[in-house]
């Protein structure tokens, strides 16, 4: 809104040059937008937050900040009494069909008015304020609005049938504006009407029909108050903007209507003709506002601001801002004067005291508290390590909804009973929440695959199901995919040894597979393994079955595991047992051997480290070939001693251990 310096100056008596105005009032609810001449004038430009809407937008309103922040106390250069009550209703009927949508509607007749040109003071503000001035009728109604916040409108009651209706709008109803456009309304719309037509959209514009000309003699005087959600609506509805409706729609006091009127009347009488004079008042007042009272405690002021302030100091700044207050030992009473509508809690109380009292005066200390060290939340620490691990593997973390539909149940083989169903899906792809991680991580995959050749996938998020006799229950779920096609038959075992890698970081060790070789859900009916770990199972590990990626239109293998990290989290890790680096050095032999189909690795391992003894610092399966019945594993074996070097001959005294307890107790054929 823009200001004028010497009105703010007049009113406030302030002595101060305009931007030292800005600094002091630059606080939380108003913000200096900018600064320039306007004639012999100087108008301020401030942004009034929506905060301080009910009373900052006005030059009195302002004078009282500028006066609050000085520290005195705040004379205004007019009377702000009663309207003078001549004839009460006589000749005017106000009827408000909606109490909810107008508070108050002040009309008051004026007889002898004439038309001219306002005086050259009054123009000169206006002009400083950015409004144009038409003529001595209009000019005071927009003068009395940016003097008291309280926006007027002037009827020639020649254009009326004599009579105030505020209704809402008929649907279809038409009505010609000052900016001489046509809008069609709503029912949502209030207007002001006479007994036959609209003459005014409420709270934003006059009808053009009813306006003031050169040749009016009489005026229905309006100060009345809306309620700022409805003409919020109507105005962002129909497009408009205009000073009145930037006031009604941040709402300002009822009681406010009574000094606008007032002041405007005043005014009237003395710059609207000489024989000016008020023939008839009405004032429709349902439910009058009264002022409302706020007991602040001194103590947790003080306690909340961090300062201390003396008790007789906050009782003087509340009542610069206008408020009665009345001490009682620790407390103060406040009454709250009604143009202060955003003063309600006694919070709102103390951001005033520490606003006036300056903030910049408060002084910084550290806050003296016991800190105490939070709990440790084991499972988001672990789930952290986790995305760890697998990202140094090379994976790439997905977040996937916690929804998907019905299709996505039938392709992958679930059962819809297990599923829970949201009340509102925002559409049929998110109909239910997820039994698996899979289906959207396959999806995932369908979308990578249009730009990678081989990636590699992770997520960690929760599964929802039912639980017979219980509430619906929700478990966190690591999900994997690894797609790498020249890895051919042996991406099963890529992702198992990263996956081993996971585990054993993890202080995880004898993870079991026990192979699967029938159809289960989603995976593959000869290459998927449980996992189990102390006889609980973890989850499953395998490729896709090829008919299920069928339907996402994805013709490469792709492997996954899923891992319940509930379940994990319950189980014991092995102790770390740190050794010193040995001083002697160590040889790695490699070992190959055909196999027969029943014979796992974790035998083969188990066989080689029994043969070894302590000899035997690591084995790492290399190599798999498979083809038609034949099957061959290349290891490769880690042999060293902590005591000494070990010769050529007991290297291989060592293997050939090995090689005979392989072939004898699992049959298996060492490629010499």
């Amino acid at each position: 809104m823009k200001y004028s310096y010497n009105w703010l100056k007049e009113l406030s008596g302030t002595k101060k040059m305009p931007i030292q105005i800005a600094d002091i009032i630059n606080m939380r609810a108003f913000e200096l937008e900018d600064t320039r001449k306007a004639g012999s004038d100087t108008q301020l430009e401030f942004n009034i937050l929506p905060n301080r809407g009910h009373d900052a937008l006005s030059h009195v309103g302002m004078a009282r900040e500028i006066c609050a922040v000085e520290g005195r106390k705040f004379f205004p250069r007019f009377g702000l009494g009663n309207v003078p009550r001549p004839n009460l209703g006589f000749g005017l009927k106000v009827e408000i069909k909606d109490k909810n949508l107008c508070q108050r509607y002040i009309g008051a007749v004026i007889e002898n008015i004439k038309i001219n040109p306002s005086p050259k003071w009054l123009q000169q503000k206006l002009i400083a304020c950015g409004i144009k001035p038409i003529n001595n009728i209009v000019d005071i109604t927009n003068y009395v609005m940016l003097e008291t916040g309280q926006p007027l409108h002037a009827f020639d009651i020649k254009k009326t049938t004599g009579n105030i209706i505020v209704r809402k709008a008929k649907r279809g109803e038409k009505i010609k504006l000052l900016d001489e456009k046509i809008y069609e309304l709503n029912e949502n719309n209030l207007v002001i009407a006479d007994s036959e037509k609209p003459i005014a959209l409420a709270g934003v514009m006059g009808g053009s029909k009813s306006s003031v000309t050169e040749k009016t003699k009489t005026i229905i005087l309006e100060s009345a108050n809306f309620n700022a959600k409805n003409i919020r609506k109507t105005r962002t509805a129909l497009g408009l903007q205009t000073e009145s409706s930037y006031r009604f729609e941040r709402e300002i006091d009822p009681n406010l209507a009574e000094i606008g009127a007032a002041r405007a009347i005043e005014l009237l009488q003395e710059y609207g003709g000489k024989n000016a004079k008020i023939a008839a008042i009405a004032d429709t007042y349902p439910k009058k506002l009264k002022p409302w009272t706020i007991k602040l405690n001194s103590e947790y002021v003080n306690n909340l601001l961090g300062e201390k302030i003396e008790i007789l100091r906050m009782e003087k700044i509340l009542e610069r801002l206008g408020m009665k207050v009345k001490q009682s030992e620790k407390l103060l009473n406040c009454e709250i004067p009604t143009r202060r509508l955003d003063l309600v809690t006694e919070e709102d109380l103390i951001e005033e005291i520490g606003r006036i009292y300056g903030y910049e005066n408060i002084r910084e200390f550290a806050p003296k508290m016991e800190l105490s060290v939070p709990l440790e939340n084991a499972k988001r620490n672990f789930e952290h390590k986790i995305r760890d691990v697998m990202t140094a593997l090379g994976f790439s973390e997905v977040y996937n909804y916690s929804f998907y539909g019905v299709k996505e149940i039938e392709n992958f083989r679930l059962e819809l009973k297990n599923h829970i169903e949201v009340a509102n899906p925002m559409n049929p792809d998110q109909q239910y929440m997820r039994w698996s991680l899979m289906p959207n991580l396959v999806k995932a995959v369908r979308i990578n695959l249009k730009n990678f050749e081989k990636f590699s996938l992770f997520e960690i998020g929760r599964k929802f199901f039912y639980e017979k006799n219980k509430i619906p229950q929700e478990k966190t779920i690591l999900a994997s995919a690894l797609v790498n096609p020249s890895a051919k038959n042996n991406l099963f075992f890529k992702l198992k040894s990263k996956l081993e890698f996971l585990l054993d970081h993890l202080g995880y060790k004898n993870t079991k597979y026990e192979i699967l070789n029938t159809k289960y859900l989603f995976w593959h009916s000869s290459r998927t393994a449980r996992i189990t770990l102390h006889g609980k199972e973890l989850g499953y590990i395998g490729e896709i079955d090829p008919a299920v990626l069928k339907k996402y239109n994805i013709s490469c293998r792709v492997a996954a595991f899923g891992l319940k990290i509930d379940e994990l989290l319950t189980l014991p890790r092995a102790e770390k047992i740190y050794h010193p680096i040995s001083k002697f050095p160590t040889v790695e032999r490699d070992i190959s051997m055909f196999v027969g189909e029943k014979v796992l690795y974790a035998d083969i391992e188990k066989k080689i480290r029994n043969a070894g003894g302590k000899l035997v610092l690591g084995v790492e399966l290399f190599d798999v070939f498979e083809k038609e019945d034949v099957k061959s594993l290349a290891l490769r074996l880690k042999i060293g001693s902590s005591a000494k070097t070990l010769t050529s001959a007991e290297i291989e005294a060592v293997m050939k251990k090995i090689i005979s307890t392989l072939e004898k107790e699992l049959k298996v054929k060492v490629r010499k």
